[in-house]
């Protein structure tokens, strides 16, 4: 009679396994990632330190005292208006070449409607940067001015 355990038992090792070795140290520097930020260090240095020490980063990780200055505080990229129009302006100019590149290879009408598309979104959105540009120059202006002494 076949017996499915001792199959199993008398399996010989597989040597052509080794992305299980490479995603081992992958989720490793994903959990030291998460054991630096909290003892107050840096989560993406961290990781890059643990893909190649692997363990050994973890020892230091663990052993290290936490650092007690707070970490700097993160400013927000996208809190003023014209850099989220400046951030999807870059992001249409991307998919507007983006969709050039394959109308000029495919020569598919739908990817020229999408070149056209990108083009305009690209247009406006530089348009509402420049305005909120102006807009948040001028608030500046009249803050500076209001705050200067006058003379009499």
């Amino acid at each position: 009679m076949h017996n499915f355990v001792s199959d199993i038992v008398n399996q010989a090792p597989q040597q052509d396994n080794w992305w299980l070795n490479g995603g081992g140290w992958f989720v490793l520097a994903l959990v030291n990632a998460g054991l630096a930020e909290q003892k107050n260090r840096s989560r993406w240095n961290w990781f890059l330190v643990s893909l190649f020490l692997g363990p050994l980063a973890t020892f230091f990780i663990v052993v290290w005292a936490p650092v007690t200055e707070p970490p700097l505080e993160l400013q927000n990229p996208f809190a003023r208006a014209d850099d989220r129009y400046l951030t999807l302006a870059f992001l249409a100019l991307v998919l507007t070449i983006g969709a050039l590149l394959f109308a000029l290879a495919g020569q598919t009408w739908y990817m020229w409607v999408a070149t056209g598309v990108g083009a305009v979104a690209l247009v406006v959105f530089l348009v509402l940067f420049r305005h909120a540009r102006a807009k948040r120059m001028l608030a500046r202006a009249h803050a500076r001015n209001a705050s200067a002494p006058t003379a009499v």
